[in-house]
């Protein structure tokens, strides 16, 4: 059985490198490292030839030439990967870094062993060693976060979706699916690759394999409301900022383009998709009026299957703040 780990990575050369240390630390070691750099100008290739990590024969290091995004980057390198003939994929962005046992724990776990599960999905904690909810969840109507409560109970639920982060699929059954939708730029091209990949088994979760993510998914900010909020309703949500938003934005539009993709979504039931958005902005969000007609006119354009911008850019331009984007 042979393991390919595929690591994503955007300027962060230090994360990048404590991240491949974390690899190296596994108790059950990987075959194979792939890094996908996706357009780093921070000299991320000089640090890893210098680090003579690109001089190993177990790593492959594949650099893009234009910033694809999370999703462009993971389109390329799950390519990549799968063409290197592995058994199992074990995929992260730089800012993640497992435990030393999360990949022995994964292939330990009960459903590791059972042909009926395509892939496992280990827990994802902040640096506070709280678990980052945001990761595993379900699909319906909704995106639903997968509670506090399937972490305890150690009986290796099932999932709906995952992140990338600390996911370990089978490779076999992912050779007969797409790559995700490099269109998608960044935001639930995870969700759309799962849902695929879930065609040829089931998810499962396994709490007892642990890896840390440094940097919270999506950013945003913990405040008083937010607390509050999520406290009542079980979430586990931020306020979104204004200069970031565009990455907001660009989650909604995928996940209407999932949903008009992968079933059919009446006029009744966009409203109310569009409607849940709008409320989630004006429960959490500050000043949440001047999203609002944003958050309409991209969940059109993923019902249209429109793609275009403003990119990170032009909203750069528009809000007068420097992005960076994995």
């Amino acid at each position: 059985m042979s393991i390919a780990a595929l690591v994503l990575t955007r300027n962060r050369k230090d994360l990048l490198l404590e991240c491949l240390d974390g690899i190296d630390r596994q108790t059950a070691s990987v075959d194979r490292i792939v890094i996908v750099d996706n357009a780093s100008d921070d000299g991320t290739p000089e640090l890893l030839r210098e680090r003579g990590v690109l001089d190993r024969e177990d790593v492959v290091y594949s650099r893009l030439e234009e910033n694809s995004g999370g999703a462009g980057g993971y389109a390329h390198g799950i390519e990549l990967v799968l063409a290197q003939g592995t058994d199992w994929v074990w995929t992260m962005d730089d800012d993640a870094e497992p435990r030393p046992d999360a990949l022995e724990r994964l292939l330990k776990a009960e459903p590791a062993n059972d042909p009926g599960t395509v892939a496992l999905a280990g827990a994802v904690v902040n640096l506070d060693g709280s678990i980052d909810l945001l990761h595993r969840g379900y699909l319906g109507r909704f995106m639903r976060i997968a509670p506090r409560a399937a972490y305890e109970q150690g009986d290796h639920t099932e999932l709906g979706f995952s992140s990338f982060v600390g996911l370990l699929f089978r490779a076999a059954p992912a050779r007969t699916e797409p790559p995700p939708p490099a269109e998608f730029f960044i935001g639930c091209d995870d969700v759309e690759y799962t849902m695929r990949l879930r065609r040829h088994g089931r998810i499962r979760l396994v709490p007892e394999s642990v890896i840390v993510h440094k940097l919270v998914m999506g950013g945003g900010e913990v405040t008083l409301r937010s607390r509050v909020l999520n406290a009542l309703l079980g979430a586990d949500y931020r306020s979104a900022s204004w200069p970031d938003y565009w990455k907001n934005l660009y989650a909604i539009r995928n996940f209407f383009w999932i949903r008009h993709r992968h079933g059919h979504v009446s006029p009744l039931a966009f409203a109310g998709l569009t409607a849940a958005y709008a409320a989630k902005s004006l429960l959490y969000d500050e000043r949440p009026f001047r999203r609002l007609p944003w958050i309409v006119r991209y969940a059109l354009k993923g019902r249209r299957g429109d793609f275009s911008g403003p990119t990170p850019a032009e909203w750069r331009a528009m809000t007068g703040r420097t992005i960076g984007v994995q």
